[in-house]
């Protein structure tokens, strides 16, 4: 997780704050119109110049359902949070994080069963079925 420090770092939540908003296809002035702030405020916001108030992130939580934890310090391998960041994700990133979303699951699956599976025929079946696609 990219704020392990416990620091926020404006900019990147700024990349993750634009992200989303071209994600849902939205100009910075109806981004603003959402949060209920001045269309500056999102230029700012994006530019990770300030960070934004508990009220903006609430905003921003409810709207796009999006994890204030990832708002503000990144993706983490949280399954859940990687469900939030596919549906708000840009199509060409949404298959990058699927199959981040299917090794977490997998590696999941390969702690239970490795006995019985094994690295290989788990790996080996993602393997197929990536080809088949």
């Amino acid at each position: 997780m990219e704020g392990s420090s416990g620091l926020i770092d404006n900019r990147a939540a700024g990349k993750r704050i634009r992200q989303i908003r071209e994600s849902n296809k939205l100009t910075q002035e109806q981004m603003a119109e959402v949060l209920g702030v001045n269309p500056n405020a999102v230029r700012a916001y994006e530019r990770g110049e300030y960070g934004i108030s508990k009220e903006v992130m609430a905003r921003i939580r409810r709207h796009f359902h999006v994890s204030v934890d990832y708002l503000l310090f990144g993706p983490s391998d949280d399954w859940e949070n990687l469900l939030v960041q596919v549906k708000n994700a840009q199509e060409e990133e949404k298959m990058k994080l699927l199959v981040h979303l299917l090794f977490y699951f997998v590696k999941e699956k390969e702690q239970c069963y490795q006995r019985d599976i094994g690295e290989e025929g788990i790996f080996g079946g993602i393997r197929k079925m990536f080809e088949e696609i």
